[in-house]
């Protein structure tokens, strides 16, 4: 497998070390020496690329994924929180329709996509409370503070890089039926996420305690597996889940 990774950042760096692929072309508009990859200085797609991984930022996604959407390749995007624009959304998924690629939002640092996923036309909402260390929210709190509550769209423009998981649910079910919290708590060093959803069929509760990278502390490491598992599904021939 030949993929195309958007951005060299923590993320972009697991995937290159830890992914079974023949090649790898990086683009970052920073530039970065990492071995064994091809550097592109510019965007672009090259003809054998098979997949595409967007790890860098929702700017990213909005800057290229219209030409991303006209090659024959398979999309793997993470910064969900791109789509909290609901101009940028529609002009998506509408470009998608006669698209020749194929799109995968993997669950990223969070679970209970699959039943989401399989509930979504029961569901009456969903409500996600998100808890951080401070610094990484770019905050100094003293003690466990609520920084925010409403819906993905204002919580995406006020927490950009912390807001994928609210967003990948949103696609899932529709943003006007999701609730964000996001608190800040100097007494965890971990990213928790916990997760209520509200159904005609069930009721169903999940929470997720993530490590957060050392490298970077706004991402978890089950970002990273999460996409691996994604690259593993392309090719295998038994999918779970």
């Amino acid at each position: 497998m030949t993929a195309l990774i958007i951005g060299m950042g923590n993320i972009g760096k697991k995937l290159v070390e830890l992914g079974n692929f023949e090649n790898v072309y990086v683009y970052d508009r920073v530039p970065k020496d990492i071995p064994g990859v091809i550097r592109l200085d510019e965007f672009q797609i090259p003809s054998n690329v098979d997949v595409i991984v967007e790890c860098a930022s929702p700017e990213a996604v909005k800057e290229y994924s219209l030409q991303i959407l006209k090659s024959p390749v398979n999309y793997i995007v993470i910064s969900t929180s791109a789509f909290a624009d609901k101009v940028f959304r529609e002009r998506f998924f509408n470009e998608l329709k006669n698209s020749p690629a194929r799109v995968f939002f993997p669950s990223g640092a969070i679970g209970g996509l699959d039943v989401l996923s399989s509930i979504k036309d029961f569901v009456e909402n969903v409500h996600i409370e998100t808890i951080k260390p401070p610094k990484s929210l770019g905050l100094d709190l003293k003690g466990k503070t609520v920084v925010f509550e409403g819906n993905v769209e204002e919580a995406s423009r006020l927490f950009p890089r912390n807001i994928n998981v609210a967003s990948t649910i949103g696609l899932v079910v529709g943003f006007e039926k999701v609730k964000v919290t996001i608190m800040a708590d100097p007494a965890t060093n971990h990213n928790v996420h916990i997760v209520r959803i509200s159904s005609t069929i069930g009721n169903y509760e999940f929470k997720i305690e993530n490590i957060p990278s050392p490298e970077n502390p706004k991402t978890s490491m089950l970002t990273v597996y999460s996409i691996l598992r994604t690259l593993k599904n392309l090719e295998s021939k038994i999918v779970f889940g």
